[in-house]
């Protein structure tokens, strides 16, 4: 039989599991074709769970995106979309995009300003390398017309 200290562990993390599954569109969509938010019970649980939203407890969460996700399922239209395949699709894009562009972001605002400036210098030597190659492609169609007026005035 377990103990009340560990019947709240256990509780703590399944909540914790549940809290971050609500991070994945594609769960959701299962969710909501399963009738689950329709269920009042369902959706009670769901304001129960905003107590996540707590510092104390949002520390324990590896996707933080869930928080959003528990926000948005606080309204019926937002859970009546999510059982339509395209909205799930459209939500696991942004998240998807959110993603990769807080990476990015990431990286920059975590480099050394040595590495900064290293990469700063890169990105103007490949601008000047790029200057540098559109004024030549511009300059090769005259060299071509001279020497073709120069093979036709030798042929005539």
């Amino acid at each position: 039989m377990e103990t009340i200290d560990e019947s709240e562990k256990r509780r703590f993390e399944v909540e914790c599991e549940f809290v971050q599954a609500l991070a994945n569109p594609n769960y959701l969509n299962f969710l909501a074709q399963r009738g689950y938010f329709k269920e009042e019970y369902f959706v009670n649980y769901l304001k129960y769970l905003l107590y996540w939203k707590e510092p104390q407890y949002a520390r324990c969460l590896k996707f933080p995106q869930c928080l959003h996700m528990l926000e948005a399922l606080q309204s019926q239209q937002f859970r009546d979309a999510m059982a339509y395949g395209p909205s799930a699709k459209f939500v696991e894009d942004q998240v998807v995009l959110q993603w990769q562009f807080y990476l990015r972001k990431r990286h920059r605002l975590c480099m050394m300003p040595e590495e900064e400036k290293e990469e700063q210098e890169d990105e103007e030597e490949e601008e000047e390398e790029e200057e540098g190659k559109e004024e030549g492609e511009g300059e090769e169609p005259e060299a071509m017309e001279v020497e073709e007026a120069t093979t036709t005035s030798a042929e005539q």
